[in-house]
């Protein structure tokens, strides 16, 4: 197989309109694509957030609240150990 002349099998148009992006068009990009990933990660971030701060409030919950909600102190207790990422 003579592999000297493989470029002869390159479309030049095709490829150099591939590469003829500008500055514009690969900040353009990258723009489009951290937007996609933060509409991604944003709902995950918000259920986090929710989940520290219900374990925040349930801290501060006395036996008879806690009573009321239908936990024990150990329950509670249990629940409050868990990292925000943990169900």
């Amino acid at each position: 197989m003579n592999t000297s002349k493989c470029t002869d099998t390159i479309l030049f148009s095709a490829l150099s309109a591939e590469l003829s992006f500008t500055w514009r068009d690969w900040i353009l990009a990258g723009k489009r694509l951290l937007v996609a990933e933060l509409a991604r990660v944003m709902p995950i971030i918000r259920i986090w957030d929710h989940r520290w701060v219900s374990r925040k409030h349930l801290a501060k919950l006395d036996a008879s609240l806690l009573d009321d909600i239908g936990l024990t102190a150990d329950q509670a207790q249990a629940e409050m150990a868990k990292p925000f990422w943990e169900k």
